[in-house]
């Protein structure tokens, strides 16, 4: 009888141990207020609803692929929704701007659209919570010298695109502190110096839906640096390095880069794939500048 008594106490005192360690390590639950809202908006089959923002989109992600998104080209801060089918299910929206705030909403299908334009900027902010992007922890000036070194560093990649007598190629993607360099290289094979208007980083689907024109993602770059000034002279050429937080693509996206002429027509489109992505190499540690 003694015997059993001090198994018995034994036991508990394993047991109550072990709850005692269970409460210890219970993870605490998501509070109310850690829960970014979503903000409620409608789309239908024959109207478009349109979001404005208060700073340039550079982002959209969908739930699914029933709703349609589109950025102005003309108003990057201008978002048009549709519906790509009749009553589809509900389903979440992200959107990221320029000035790195994430808003996230709710998209269900309305046959009869009540609103079909909407400010966000005057939207009172108690629908959702602006939430600060940390992309990196490089510093501005430490982000330009990261891109000076990359200028130099080995080129291993040659996905390229020509037309025009112009050669647009990427030279190699390089990894530092969770952001990806890419360096690309734009030589000029005519006489007629290339003055550069713009570049557009896009990441879209391989296969193009119903609606070509839809974007499934516009990228903007933390940094966007000429070796030799903007711009490609005759029989010359020039380097160009962009960074983005880091980030993949699957298999069937692709990141696509159009370079766009100032008062001409030799605009430049080139694509990347996500193997190109994965060939990602480490960026040799770039030191701060010493007084």
């Amino acid at each position: 009888m003694k015997n059993t008594m001090i198994i018995f106490a034994i036991l508990f005192s394993l047991h109550t141990g072990s709850l005692s360690a269970q409460q210890q390590l219970k993870i605490r639950p998501i509070t109310k207020d850690a829960v970014l809202p979503a903000y409620p908006v409608s789309v239908g089959w024959d109207h478009t609803t349109a979001l404005v923002f208060p700073g340039k989109v550079v982002s959209v992600d969908r739930g699914h692929g029933s709703v349609m998104a589109k950025v102005e080209e003309k108003a990057p801060n201008l978002l048009l929704l549709k519906a790509g089918k009749r009553s589809f299910s509900p389903t979440n929206l992200h959107v990221v701007t320029a000035d790195a705030r994430l808003y996230h909403f709710r998209i269900s299908y309305d046959e009869s659209l009540a609103r079909s334009s909407i400010n966000i900027a005057r939207q009172e902010l108690r629908f959702w919570e602006n939430v600060r992007l940390a992309a990196s922890r490089l510093a501005a000036d430490e982000l330009e010298r990261t891109g000076d070194a990359v200028m130099e560093e080995e080129a291993f990649l040659r996905r390229t695109s020509k037309d025009y007598r112009m050669k647009f190629r990427l030279e190699g993607i390089y990894q530092k502190e969770g952001l990806l360099f890419f360096r690309f290289r734009v030589a000029n094979r005519s006489r007629l110096p290339y003055s550069v208007e713009g570049l557009l980083f896009t990441i879209t689907d391989k296969k193009q839906a119903k609606h070509a024109s839809l974007r499934e993602g516009f990228l903007d770059p933390l940094l966007l640096e000429w070796q030799d000034g903007k711009g490609i002279a005759g029989h010359r050429s020039n380097a160009l390095v962009a960074a983005f937080p880091k980030f993949t693509l699957s298999d069937n996206k692709q990141l696509v880069i159009q370079l766009k002429e100032k008062n001409g027509d030799r605009n430049l489109r080139l694509k990347v794939r996500g193997r190109d992505i994965l060939k990602t190499r480490n960026l040799t540690d770039v030191q701060p500048e010493t007084e």
